[in-house]
């Protein structure tokens, strides 16, 4: 008997997906991604953003700077050299941008505030407004010294600002302070962490709203729940150790694989293995959806080289080295994607780059299933009509 044209062509079509899988699970991966120098700034530790006209803030020694991509405006860059704050030589100011997050009733954080730790004794959080006015904050006492910031964005925290601090025995402090400069400690016993934290979307996996905090030295990634309880998320996979291992951390956005970049800081420090380069590194997010990275998945940096981690979670989580920067680069502070537009779908991208092979054999099945089914159902229909004495 002969297959009718349609069956066949869709169970031909299922036929050539299959192939076309089993060839995508065993073909190479592309080449790795590599940063690009973007921007050289003396004594660049951490970057912040977008500010609300489309600009990034970058803490670079004793100043920030508004960076975009065509100028240096220097609206911000006196900030830090005005009292009270003035960071200590070789510290790690870490910044934190506001969104207007609001902790309640007629209280909200100012948009566009920039929020850094001064990690000396006592240690103090301060606040850098749009005109470039310091004052402190927030003094905070017990918590030992400071080493991370970054702004609850989903409500888990009560949109609080998150601030880590390490203390002795290699424990961890993390505290939350609201718009009116109230500081709560949820913790004094978390593993150490430090660095560019971040607060995970509501959808990631059963971490969504927690505190997500990169581990140098053990190369492990965990996430602090509201109650300050820790819970390992996954092993990076790349080399770990001081001055080496995972450092930032960020969530790819919506609308960022159809547009935008990635930065991150690559601090110049003397003596270090990796001893940087003072650049702002810069990365399309085209150049990510290549790579085969999804909307929601967690990336990260490492100290040693600006190495690019990919972690998906479903039931569980796997990760995947990207590519790196220069051999000298040292990552330092957050990992900031921003989308050229937060609403814009991501692009087609060739499914063996983008959905992997797992999504590509059930792509395939997919297909091949409903080339099957309709040629079983032609042929039941064919049956039913000769016995009836049709052949129509």
């Amino acid at each position: 008997m002969r297959v009718p044209r349609a069956a066949g062509t869709a169970f031909a079509l299922g036929v050539l997906a299959i192939t076309a899988a089993v060839a995508a699970v065993e073909a190479p991966n592309g080449s790795p991604l590599t940063w690009e120098q973007w921007h050289s700034e003396p004594g660049v530790v951490d970057v912040a953003g977008p500010l609300s006209g489309g600009a990034i803030v970058v803490a670079a020694g004793r100043h920030l700077l508004r960076l975009t991509p065509g100028a240096v405006q220097s609206e911000l860059s006196a900030a830090y050299a005005t009292t009270p704050f003035a960071p200590p030589t070789g510290s790690e100011p870490y910044i934190a941008l506001a969104q207007g997050e609001s902790t309640g009733a007629s209280c909200a954080f100012p948009r566009d505030t920039v929020f850094a730790i001064r990690p000396t004794t006592p240690s103090s959080v301060i606040s850098i407004g749009p005109s470039g006015v310091v004052r402190t904050f927030v003094t905070l006492s017990g918590v030992g010294s400071l080493n991370g910031i970054t702004f609850d964005t989903t409500g888990r925290f009560g949109y609080r600002l998150l601030v880590s601090g390490s203390l002795a025995g290699e424990h961890e402090a993390v505290v939350a302070v609201d718009c009116r400069g109230v500081a709560t400690t949820l913790t004094r016993t978390a593993p150490r962490f430090e660095g560019g934290l971040t607060v995970a979307p509501a959808s990631f996996a059963k971490f969504g709203g927690d505190l997500i905090a990169p581990d140098e030295i053990s190369g492990r990634v965990l996430a602090i729940d509201a109650g300050g309880n820790a819970t390992l998320i996954a092993d990076s996979g790349v080399p770990s150790g001081g001055d080496t291992g995972v450092e930032g951390v960020a969530f790819v956005p919506p609308g960022f694989l159809a547009g935008g970049a990635a930065y991150t800081a690559d601090r110049g420090t003397a003596g270090s293995p990796h001893p940087g380069t003072d650049t702002l590194l810069r990365l399309s997010a085209s150049a990510f959806g290549a790579a085969g990275v999804h909307t929601g998945d967690m990336l990260l940096t490492t100290e040693a080289s600006d190495r690019i981690v990919d972690i998906e979670c479903g039931s569980s989580c796997t990760a995947r080295t990207l590519g790196m920067g220069a051999a000298a680069a040292h990552g330092e502070g957050h990992l900031l994607l921003v989308a050229g537009n937060p609403h814009a779908k991501a692009p087609a991208v060739p499914s063996s780059s983008a959905a992997g092979p797992s999504g590509l054999i059930i792509a395939a099945v997919g297909a091949l299933a409903a080339g099957a089914a309709a040629v079983i159902t032609r042929v039941m229909v064919l049956r039913r009509r000769l016995e009836a004495g049709s052949t129509r």
